[in-house]
């Protein structure tokens, strides 16, 4: 599992993220403010729960198609 790291400047107020590399963690994406991170955590969590309502209807509609197979043996 890859580990990440949030740091932020008490002076400026930006933001780096980073992600642990085999020779110490190395900054990924930074912002000039906390805003960039609220806007970039939404983002992932909108992508999170598109992903996990298709694969929640992929279920419900493979659950369906198994009951109505068993019922008919």
């Amino acid at each position: 599992m890859t580990l990440f790291r949030i740091d932020v400047s008490r002076e400026t107020g930006a933001v780096m993220l980073w992600m642990q590399a085999p020779c110490g963690f190395k900054p990924i994406i930074g912002w000039a403010h906390l805003d960039g991170v609220k806007e970039f955590a939404e983002m992932l969590l909108d992508f999170y729960n598109t992903r996990k309502e298709e694969r929640d209807e992929v279920k419900r509609a493979s659950d369906t198609l198994l009951r109505q197979a068993l019922r008919d043996e």
